[in-house]
């Protein structure tokens, strides 16, 4: 008999039926109705969501341009304008890069994600959780308390502060001279003088949970002291990375120019960056905030491309994951294929619900300084080796080509198993010396 195990999760005393689900992402364009994104919705949870996440609802109303679908007006305006690009690595990773041209092109009215949340409420299966994003283009606590309080009429079982957000950023090349009310977003996360008001202002506003979204920008250690704070004015929890801010690569084929398609004066445009390189951020903050502050949870999402990826944030810690990489990449199907995995993963190790594995990763998590690294040596698999010299190509000097196949040469092995991670045959391991 196939043992049951239970996938649910909990976030901020919130039941989700799968800890798994799709990150926030642009469905704020006017030709991109609250009906019809409704659709995108369901398809999410008929995949099997354990959540929905309604994203950036800022104050306002949809103006007489934005209701008419006034396509011309509204790109003469540089409302609904942006540009996505594909950088390339190698051929195993890829990074995607997303470009917004003004803070404008970010957000949605509460209007929007009433007609949104009208259409598909009925339908939403137990389990399934309403997620909505608060977003102000101001740091003023008292705007985005009023805001929250608009948000929560609503009746989302969370709120999310998007506390995180580059696109502010990209507007600006010399940031440093803006005034403090233009810096939100990853701005005014990084800023925790200016965040935590802002954030106390919000969670006194409501009494649904609130949460909010930390840059990478904030860095390590600076994430444990904001994480800690906002836990000390009631936030619930963090989610654990947003997209880079970042300069793209400009085209050296082209003098320099910029890679974007339709953007003028060739301009080589302030960006952000999202994709699979973002998991390792993810990895940090989800383990160091899980081990070292225990009065908030984490919410991981950033770079999660595989089931695997959704495990792994889980031994460190998080209650739920979230991804957009890998519905971009892999289909929203994806979702399903990550549940049945992750309960096919579960029985085969014995695990009967999230709490069984949650956090075990954490008590692995040591210093450099506090572990013994042991006086290995590297060893060739001849079997798997194909001579192709690419080891002793590189800079270590203890393998060499002898009579056309690579040998190491013990005395000079300090064990660093840089070898291990060149070999494209996975020929080279390092072993205990005899």
């Amino acid at each position: 008999m196939t043992p049951a195990v239970d996938i649910s999760t909990t976030l901020a005393g919130v039941r989700m039926r799968s800890p798994f689900g799709v990150s926030p992402h642009n469905l704020d364009k006017p030709w991109f109705p609250g009906k019809k994104a409704a659709e995108l919705f369901m398809k999410y949870v008929e995949a099997g969501a354990g959540f929905i996440y309604i994203p950036a609802l800022v104050p306002g109303e949809p103006t007489r341009a934005e209701r008419e679908l006034d396509f011309p007006t509204l790109f003469k305006s540089q409302n609904y304008v942006g540009r996505w690009m594909k950088v390339t690595l190698d051929a195993n990773h890829r990074e995607v890069i997303a470009h917004i041209y003004t803070a404008k092109n970010l957000f949605n009215y509460i209007s929007w994600a009433k007609e949104l949340l009208d259409e598909i409420r009925p339908a939403l299966p137990e389990g399934v959780a309403v997620i909505a994003q608060v977003l102000v283009h101001d740091t003023d606590p008292r705007k985005w308390a009023e805001q929250t309080k608009r948000v929560a009429e609503l009746g989302p079982d969370i709120i999310e502060l998007n506390t995180g957000c580059p696109v502010g950023a990209m507007g600006h090349l010399d940031a440093k001279k803006l005034p403090p009310e233009a810096k939100w977003g990853m701005m005014m996360g990084a800023a925790p003088e200016v965040f935590l008001p802002v954030l106390e202002a919000c969670v006194k506003a409501t009494d649904i949970p609130v949460g909010f979204k930390l840059t990478p920008e904030v860095g390590y250690p600076r994430m444990l002291y904001l994480a800690e704070e906002a836990a000390n004015v009631g936030a619930r929890f963090v989610v654990t990375t947003h997209k880079y801010f970042v300069v793209p690569p400009p085209d050296i084929w082209n003098g320099g120019r910029g890679k974007y398609p339709g953007v003028s004066d060739h301009a080589n445009v302030l960006s952000d960056i999202g994709g699979p390189a973002l998991r390792f951020s993810m990895y940090k903050a989800t383990a160091l905030i899980s081990k070292n502050i225990p009065g908030i949870e984490t919410f991981a999402g950033g770079g999660i491309t595989s089931p695997e990826h959704i495990v792994e944030a889980i031994m460190l810690g998080a209650s739920a994951c979230q991804t957009l990489t890998g519905i971009v990449l892999h289909g929203i199907d994806f979702i399903t294929r990550a549940n049945r995995w992750l309960e096919d993963y579960m029985r085969k190790c014995g695990y009967q619900k999230i709490e069984d594995f949650k956090g075990l990763g954490l008590k692995y998590l040591k210093a450099s300084t506090e572990v013994e690294f042991y006086y290995y040596k590297a060893s060739i698999n001849r079997d798997k080796c194909t001579r192709c010299g690419k080891c002793a190509a590189s800079y270590c000097p203890a393998i060499s080509m002898v009579n056309g196949q690579p040998e190491v040469d013990e005395r000079y092995c300090s064990s660093c198993a840089m070898c291990t991670v060149i070999c494209p045959f996975d020929a080279i391991s390092i072993v205990p010396r005899e």
